[in-house]
């Protein structure tokens, strides 16, 4: 079994029940953190990368969820999670790949399929989007209310 296998049997199990896009996107971060704790590895979040940005042949410095360090004979593991198509995530997951990383996309909140890919795993999780509630306020329309 590949590690991108054993994380989506453990992220299979997840049940965000009815958070937010932004809280279950946490909830799936965590999940990855805790996972690669219990297998005695380190895990960063929001690791800086300088990856192509294929617009106009340069590089941009952009981040990745998460990156894991398995040890000395394992390759690290480089994690983007969306809850939809972001071809920026991707990008960095491929750039990675070619660095010699094992690049995994967690994909969820789309039934769109994300793709299959040589060099980028991915995993795509049968999660919902839900939109955060709105606040009991108009916000800024309310500055204009007498």
């Amino acid at each position: 079994m590949t590690v991108a296998d054993e994380l989506a049997v453990y992220l299979f199990e997840l049940d965000p029940r009815s958070l937010t896009t932004g809280a279950t996107t946490t909830h799936i971060t965590r999940a990855v953190l805790a996972w690669a704790v219990e297998k005695g590895w380190l895990a960063r979040t929001e690791a800086r990368v300088v990856a192509p940005n294929g617009m106009d042949g340069g590089s941009a410095i952009g981040f990745v969820d998460v990156v894991i360090r398995r040890g000395d004979s394992l390759a690290d593991v480089v994690i983007e999670i969306d809850s939809t198509d972001k071809q920026w995530s991707l990008a960095k997951l491929r750039h990675a790949a070619a660095a010699g990383m094992h690049a995994i996309w967690i994909r969820w909140g789309e039934e769109t399929w994300a793709g299959a890919y040589d060099d980028v795993d991915v995993i795509q999780l049968p999660l919902a989007r839900r939109a955060a509630p709105r606040s009991g306020t108009l916000g800024q329309l309310t500055l204009w209310s007498r």
